[in-house]
C-alpha cells in the first residue's frame, strides 16, 4: 500500500510541475524534462529505500541510507528549481 501511495504522490508531483510550467509559460526543452524525470525517479528511489529498510525492521539503516541518498536528492531538487523551473526576467 505504501508503494502505491509513493507512486501516486510522484505522479501528482509530475502533474503539478507540468501545470506550473504551462501556467507560467515556461517553454522547457526535452533535456530539462529528462532531468526532471530523472530527479523524480531518484527521489522515489530514496523514499522506497527508506520504506524498504523500515519494512525489514532496520530503522537505523533507513536513517543512514535516507541521509546519504537524501542529501543528493535535495541538492538535485534545489538545482532543478533554480536552473530549470526558474522564470528568467527579460
Amino acid at each position: 500500500m505504501v508503494h502505491f501511495i509513493v507512486g501516486v504522490a510522484a505522479t501528482a508531483v509530475l502533474w503539478l510541475l507540468a501545470t506550473y510550467a504551462r501556467r507560467n509559460e515556461l517553454h522547457l526543452n526535452w533535456w530539462r524534462w529528462a532531468l526532471t524525470m530523472m530527479g523524480l525517479a531518484y527521489a522515489v528511489f530514496v523514499i522506497e529505500v527508506i520504506v524498504g529498510f523500515l519494512a525489514e525492521g532496520e530503522p537505523r539503516a533507513a536513517l543512514v541510507m535516507g541521509i546519504l541518498t537524501g542529501i543528493f536528492a535535495v541538492i538535485w531538487a534545489v538545482l532543478l528549481g533554480r536552473f530549470v523551473f526558474h522564470r528568467t526576467v527579460r
